[in-house]
């Protein structure tokens, strides 16, 4: 969630947004320190200490929602590398370079780099992402990589989709956060609308449903 700011004076000033939950307002609840690895300037990867975060809570004591943590605009939560670095990672190994020197590049292990790859693949169908962009441009889709490489790599592939998915969605009116990847812009915005998710942990995430029909609702 993100902050929002009122007129008026003391705690009515600057607030959350209301509870999700129940739509009450919310207060303030404290803070948290998180550390996380970003693209940097000139997208150097940079390990970044010691930002904190407010955290807030409904102020129906009845609600049963838990407290949250208030994410700035482009940033995702539940991650130590943010998603521009993941993008990135597995971009540079679609073009072409291994998973060491991504790896070597991005400040994770080769590991890392193929979990990486395998989660953008599994994060959708891929039908699913592409009738996403048809749907809202029938000439939105990108042109398939060189060699039918989309078949072998299919998380570079579906990068490309998310990719398209944000110009097109921006092309139509659409305020997507900042970020330097279609992946990071799509998913902080579906977060920041719908309150959803994508994670990356050693349990395997759900896929994301996308609807075409919704994106713009």
């Amino acid at each position: 969630m993100s902050i929002s700011c009122k007129e008026g004076g003391g705690k009515r000033q600057d607030r959350p947004q209301p509870c999700r939950l129940c739509g009450a307002a919310a207060w303030w609840n404290g803070s948290r320190a998180v550390s996380a690895v970003v693209c940097g300037l000139g997208a150097a990867v940079q390990y970044v200490s010691g930002h904190v975060r407010p955290r807030a809570c409904c102020s129906d004591r009845r609600c049963p929602a838990p407290s949250w943590t208030v994410y700035p605009g482009g940033t995702y939560p539940h991650r130590t590398f943010q998603l521009d670095v993941v993008s990135s990672a597995v971009a540079q190994v679609a073009a072409g370079e291994s998973r060491q020197q991504a790896a070597a590049r991005h400040q994770c292990s080769r590991r890392s780099v193929g979990r990486w790859q395998r989660w953008c693949a599994e994060l959708v169908v891929p039908e699913d992402l592409t009738a996403a962009v048809v749907r809202l441009d029938p000439d939105g889709l990108p042109p398939p990589p060189p060699g039918g490489t989309e078949g072998r790599d299919p998380g570079g592939w579906a990068l490309r989709l998310w990719e398209r998915l944000s110009d097109v969605l921006v092309h139509r009116g659409v305020a997507l956060p900042d970020g330097r990847s279609g992946l990071h812009r799509v998913l902080a915005w579906q977060r920041e609308r719908d309150g959803v998710v994508a994670w990356l942990t050693k349990r395997s995430s759900p896929r994301l449903r996308v609807d075409p029909a919704a994106l713009l609702v």
